[in-house]
């Protein structure tokens, strides 16, 4: 498959799958590789290129601001960790007339956290082992990404992916990781809004763009908030009770509410399984400097009783 034939399913002509990006995934995936695009941004594009070798993901971007972004995912994804994702292979030509960066790294086959969830938010209380588990799962590998001196800097529960492999966890989207310490690069704005931590957003917003100090306090907080989520689908602060209506409202104005520290949190009593989110509420209620670590967030998960 050449550049030419998959450029006709794209909107822009800036984000056309570079040969170098085409080639080597054909290689990787063997013959016939087939080509499936699972993501079509004016920005980005992802496909999914299976063959009898191996399954692959293509992601290509364009513009400023997103082949900068995917550039430094990839070398995050070089510098973090073994263990999690490696690109196979990455590239990119980021001057002004037309910036573009491509990267290929291995299909992640399994369901995300949110999607570990689903009987448990529809009710089925059979699925309360298959969401404790990957909560575990995904605490305890947050866990090692943190006792490695690395943090993630957007998790979500769409950005971990519990592969079939038993016990392999997968961070997805790393363009804002960062190592303990370090600044996190210009432009940081938390990722999910409704996940931050008050202090988190704090920091936000002082920063005006320039990247803030993010630590393991605030990312146990995000981790907490999006369990939450992904067992309820509600936002884990009350936001009616401060008269406040995040759907009218932008991310920016959500940030500065939140910022302020006055949204009460959610109750877990009001929910089919406190007992669950219980040890949540405990980690985002707790002081910065008391919250728990992401594997005391999991053997606090572990304890709970199906």
């Amino acid at each position: 498959m050449s550049a030419r034939i998959a450029s006709p399913a794209l909107k822009s002509p800036s984000v056309r799958c570079p040969f170098d990006a085409t080639d080597l995934a054909n290689r990787l995936a063997g013959s016939p590789a087939v080509w499936r695009l699972v993501r079509n941004r004016p920005d980005l594009h992802l496909w999914h290129v299976g063959g009898p070798t191996a399954s692959v993901v293509v992601k290509v971007a364009g513009g400023e601001c997103g082949a900068l972004a995917l550039a430094r995912e990839s070398a995050n994804l070089r510098a973090m960790p073994a263990g999690n994702t490696r690109p196979l292979g990455a590239g990119s030509d980021l001057r002004p007339a037309a910036p573009i960066a491509w990267q290929i790294t291995p299909w992640a086959l399994g369901p995300t956290t949110w999607e570990a969830f689903r009987l448990l938010r529809e009710g089925d209380q059979q699925g309360r082992g298959q969401a404790r588990t990957a909560a575990i799962e995904t605490c305890q590998a947050v866990g090692r990404l943190h006792t490695a001196g690395w943090m993630h800097g957007t998790l979500d529960p769409h950005h971990v992916v519990h592969t079939t492999d038993p016990g392999r966890v997968r961070l997805l989207s790393c363009t804002w990781a960062t190592r303990a310490g370090k600044r996190t690069s210009a432009g940081y704005d938390g990722g999910l809004v409704h996940l931050l931590s008050p202090e988190l957003a704090c920091a936000i917003e002082r920063s005006r763009g320039n990247g803030v100090l993010f630590n393991r306090g605030h990312e146990v907080y995000t981790l907490a908030a999006g369990l939450w989520w992904a067992a309820t689908s509600t936002w884990p602060l009350v936001y009616q009770d401060v008269g406040f209506d995040p759907s009218a409202k932008s991310r920016s104005h959500a940030r500065r509410i939140i910022a302020g520290g006055k949204v009460p949190r959610a109750d877990p009593t009001a929910h089919s399984w406190p007992e669950f989110l219980a040890p949540l509420a405990a980690a985002m209620t707790l002081a910065p400097s008391r919250r728990p670590t992401a594997h005391q967030l999991a053997d606090w998960l572990n304890s709970i009783p199906l």
